[in-house]
C-alpha cells in the first residue's frame, strides 16, 4: 500500500486581501511560504510516498522554486488545477490512475500548515481500517437559524454537528470513482467527503486537531502559535 498526498493550491486568496495568494505568504519562524510549511509536514514522514500539487498554471514557477530550494523530492508532479477545488483534486487523481485500488489518497488544504506530524500519522494509521476517513471537531457554540430579516427563527441541535478539517483520506478506487460520478452529474462538493458521501460509501469521522486551522482571513494569523509550524 502506498500513500499519496494531494495538495490543492489554486486559491487566489481574495477573502484574505492583498496581492499575494495565501499559500505564498511568508510566515515566521523561518520566513517561509505557507505552502512550504504544509508540504514539509508531509514530506518529512517516511510513510508518504509521493506528493502532488494541483494549482493554477500561473503559479507553476513559484512552486517549482519552492520545490528546488527545499529539496522536496517527493513532489513528482505539479498538475493544472481547475475552476473548483473538486476539479483540481480530480486532475491530480487522474494522473494517479494506475494506482492500486487500496492505495491511500490524502487530500490536505495548502493553507492548513499548522497540523502536527503526529496527527497526520495518527490519521493515516486509522485510515487503514476505513475506505474514507476525515478529521473533525465538535461544535461547542450555540447555533441559530436566522431569517432573511436578521431575526432568530430557531436553535439548531448541535449534538451531531461537526466542523470538518483536512487531511481527508480515502482508498484510491473510492475517491476516484466518486469524483468521476460527481463531474458527470454536475455535482460540486465543498470538500472530498461531501462527494464520497453523495456517490460512495459512508465516511468515518475522527477527532481532529484544534490548532489545525485553515488560514482564511488575516485575523486567523493573529491567534496562532507560529512555533506549531515546526512541532511534530
Amino acid at each position: 500500500m502506498k500513500h499519496f498526498v494531494i495538495i490543492p493550491a489554486s486559491g487566489s486568496g481574495s477573502r484574505f486581501g492583498g496581492k499575494t495568494p495565501k499559500q505564498f505568504l511568508k510566515l515566521p519562524p523561518h520566513s517561509k511560504e505557507v505552502l512550504y510549511y504544509t508540504i514539509k509536514k508531509f514530506h518529512d514522514l517516511k510513510i508518504i510516498d509521493e506528493i502532488i500539487i494541483s494549482t493554477n498554471p500561473s503559479y507553476f514557477n513559484k512552486i517549482k522554486k519552492i520545490i528546488s530550494d527545499n529539496n522536496f523530492n517527493k513532489i513528482k508532479k505539479i498538475v493544472a488545477g481547475g475552476e473548483t477545488r473538486q476539479i483540481s483534486v480530480y486532475n491530480a487523481l487522474y494522473i494517479l490512475k494506475n494506482c492500486d485500488s487500496s492505495d491511500k489518497i490524502i487530500v490536505h488544504d495548502a493553507v492548513r500548515p499548522f497540523i502536527s506530524k503526529n496527527k497526520i500519522l495518527e490519521l493515516i494509521r486509522l485510515s487503514h481500517k476505513f475506505k474514507s476517513l476525515v478529521p473533525a471537531l465538535k461544535i461547542n457554540d450555540t447555533l441559530k437559524n436566522v431569517d432573511k430579516n436578521g431575526y432568530i427563527s430557531d436553535t439548531v441541535n448541535r449534538e451531531n454537528i461537526w466542523r470538518i478539517q483536512t487531511p481527508q483520506i480515502f482508498n484510491y478506487s473510492e475517491i476516484f470513482k466518486c469524483m468521476t460520478k460527481a463531474i458527470k452529474n454536475n455535482f460540486d462538493g465543498t470538500d472530498e467527503s461531501s462527494v464520497v458521501s453523495e456517490f460512495g460509501s459512508k465516511v468515518k469521522i475522527t477527532e481532529g486537531e484544534v490548532t489545525n486551522i485553515k488560514i482564511t482571513t488575516k485575523d486567523d494569523l493573529k491567534r496562532v502559535d507560529f512555533n506549531k509550524l515546526l512541532i511534530s
